[in-house]
């Protein structure tokens, strides 16, 4: 029977009103040989308290305890103590459905990155939605990049994969770089139609204000100039590159704030402009994307 241990890495702070919740969702899963790792990473609530409490109730559950190096820095720690075959990564305020790491391991024979679906969870009135459509396949990562939620929290990793890899640390959109890491490698990427992951879209929450802080446009820019050269040895990301940049343009245009010598930068640099000829561009690298796709899935 296929039975490889997952390590579900659970990075800790400040989350006593969610953390348990969490925690219960893993141990009570249908699968069963996991390691649970939680990263407390410096909390000064009772979550450190509530993490050991589990641990004492399953020999499954680990604590690692750490100054606080941020949610990059607390994956980093987990992917370094993991001994299991795969990984999940799983935000401390969220949740998983009961079968959730037992249908993402059904489905990874032959696969480095198993994808599952989220339901959003909204704090404020308690409706839950469908995070992104989705459909069950196979997929050429260079192809289909825009077909995957740009997060690492819904999917099951090969560990073999984090060779070399790791979360920068520093980044507030740690997610949106990492992403581009481990998929540059062109992985054999798996999605599955079922929703394993409730994500709670929590009122006040800093991605969700209005104005960012110049520590947000850095980090824009910074991933921009990671992902440029990985864009450039791969001709077939031109496309989801320059998407990228204009979804980061976007972004920026929609905060309270002077953000045009951060557009200007992007614009001159890597020649992404809000033009006629740029849009032109674009639907040239999507035709030329697509077709490139259709090819690629041709030879399956």
């Amino acid at each position: 029977m296929y039975n490889p241990k997952v390590s579900v890495v659970i990075p800790v702070y400040n989350v006593e009103d969610f953390i348990a919740q969490c925690l219960e969702s893993v141990i009570n899963q249908t699968y069963e040989n996991l390691e649970i790792i939680c990263i407390n990473d410096g909390s000064t609530d009772s979550s450190k308290g509530i993490c050991d409490s589990f641990a004492q109730r399953d020999n499954r559950v680990r604590v690692i305890d750490q100054k606080n190096k941020g949610l990059s820095g607390a994956r980093n720690s987990g992917i370094k103590d993991a001994k299991g075959e795969f990984l999940f990564f799983l935000d401390s305020d969220d949740w998983l459905s009961l079968s959730a790491i037992s249908s993402l391991v059904n489905a990874s024979k032959g696969y480095d990155v198993i994808s599952g679906g989220v339901l959003a969870y909204n704090e404020s009135n308690g409706d839950f939605r469908r995070y992104k459509k989705r459909r069950s396949s196979k997929i050429n990562f260079n192809k289909d990049f825009f077909q995957l939620e740009i997060v690492v929290w819904n999917k099951l990793y090969r560990k073999e994969i984090f060779n070399g890899i790791r979360f920068k640390e520093g980044l507030i959109h740690e997610d949106e770089e990492f992403y581009w890491q481990v998929f540059s490698r062109s992985p054999k990427v798996k999605t599955i139609d079922e929703d394993v992951i409730f994500y709670r879209e929590r009122v006040g929450s800093i991605t969700k204000k209005s104005s960012y802080s110049d520590r947000y446009q850095y980090n824009y820019i910074s991933i921009i100039d990671y992902i440029y050269p990985l864009s450039q040895k791969k001709p077939d990301l031109a496309y989801p590159f320059y998407k990228t940049c204009l979804k980061f343009l976007k972004q920026l245009k929609r905060k309270n704030a002077p953000f045009e010598a951060y557009e200007q930068y992007i614009k001159r640099k890597y020649g992404v402009e809000d033009s006629h000829t740029f849009k032109l561009k674009l639907k040239a690298l999507k035709l030329s994307h697509w077709c490139a796709s259709r090819v690629a899935r041709s030879r399956y």
